[in-house]
């Protein structure tokens, strides 16, 4: 998957080389906290269902930008939540650690002094990796193993710039995603989970 991504940046750094300007900032690296919002999903029979706790996340982007309108960024990022699955009767949780790896195409519209908006669009790989697991509240052992699901993220945001190199990021996430089961077929829901990630950051930019 990061050959892949690495290989569509290359791709399209020399698409819009010749046409990279002088004096931009081409290069940004950033440090983001989001809250995660993830949703609910089942089943198609409703059989399994899927409810993970909201968290908080920290994401670093390095952003590189080829003239003013267009820029490619790698992002990695870790949260750690509480993956809850209501089987009837009974509800099994596993405490998991989420790791992002994800490269996207990133679209400035315009920029002012102060204002630069962005639009952006990628993908990559969400490591789901269990810890704790408990079937209705006590501690049991169910065979929960690390999984990796694949994730289409979009998104947009604005930098506010502060001071000189120094920018204020606000921006909306969104990751779209296959579900973990955590390779545990009793917790199979077969359908997408979507984690929505508002955040804050700084960026600096040379």
């Amino acid at each position: 998957m990061l050959r892949t991504i690495a290989f569509g940046i290359a791709l399209i750094c020399a698409v819009f080389h010749p046409a990279a300007a002088q004096d931009v900032e081409h290069f940004n690296a950033a440090v983001s906290w989001s809250g995660i919002f993830s949703k609910s999903s089942g089943s198609y029979n409703a059989g399994v269902t899927l409810k993970p706790s909201t968290s908080g996340a920290v994401l670093g982007t390095f952003r590189f930008r080829f003239n003013h309108m267009h820029a490619v960024e790698l992002n990695i990022g870790h949260t750690s939540n509480s993956q809850k699955y209501f089987v009837a009767p009974d509800m099994f949780r596993v405490n998991t650690d989420i790791t992002e790896y994800s490269g996207a195409y990133v679209f400035s519209p315009f920029a002012t002094k102060k204002l630069e908006p962005f639009l952006l669009a990628g993908g990559g790989a969400l490591r789901f990796s269990p810890g704790s697991t408990y079937i209705d509240g006590f501690s049991a052992l169910f065979g929960a193993s690390r999984q990796t699901s694949l994730a289409v993220l979009y998104g947009g945001g604005a930098d506010y710039r502060l001071w000189k190199a120094v920018s204020l990021r606000l921006q909306y996430r969104g990751l779209v995603y296959k579900a973990p089961n955590f390779h545990v077929q009793t917790l199979i829901t077969g359908a997408k989970g979507h984690m929505a990630e508002p955040s804050v950051g700084i960026a600096i930019k040379f």
